[in-house]
């Protein structure tokens, strides 16, 4: 697949790796690993998206919303996850920021950094966690 999850027990941790372009099919996919695979348990996890290589999204933003927020029913966390998209360089126009308004909740709070050190100091990790991570 165009995508990698490295799950960090210890940290409480998700690391995606999302290459290329993201079709519906991949969000599916990742968001069965997440939440259905393991039984759930890693859906508290607090999750580093690294963006790095992404070009393209080609779902739209109804499609993608209405997907994520599906599979979200299916937890409730009893404090907030944590969602930091890494994405170094502006070139997927606002669609980051588009994600954070609309579905950033009191269950899930995400910020959008180009600054490894800022998403680790967000997500209470090591920067070498992440910087590992995106190698």
């Amino acid at each position: 697949p165009m995508w990698s999850l490295n799950i960090n027990e210890e940290k409480k941790l998700l690391i995606l790796r999302i290459s290329d372009t993201l079709t519906l099919n991949e969000l599916s996919d990742i968001l069965k690993a997440i939440y259905i695979e393991n039984d759930g348990k890693i859906a508290f996890f607090n999750r580093f998206v690294d963006m790095t290589d992404i070009k393209a999204i080609e779902i739209d933003f109804d499609a993608f919303s209405f997907h994520i927020n599906r599979y979200r029913r299916l937890i409730k966390p009893d404090t907030p996850v944590k969602i930091s998209l890494f994405i170094p360089k502006n070139y997927i126009g606002g669609f980051p920021h588009l994600y954070k308004s609309m579905l950033s909740n009191d269950q899930f709070k995400i910020e959008i950094s180009d600054s490894l050190e800022e998403c680790a100091e967000y997500l209470s990790v090591d920067k070498k966690l992440l910087e590992d991570a995106v190698k």
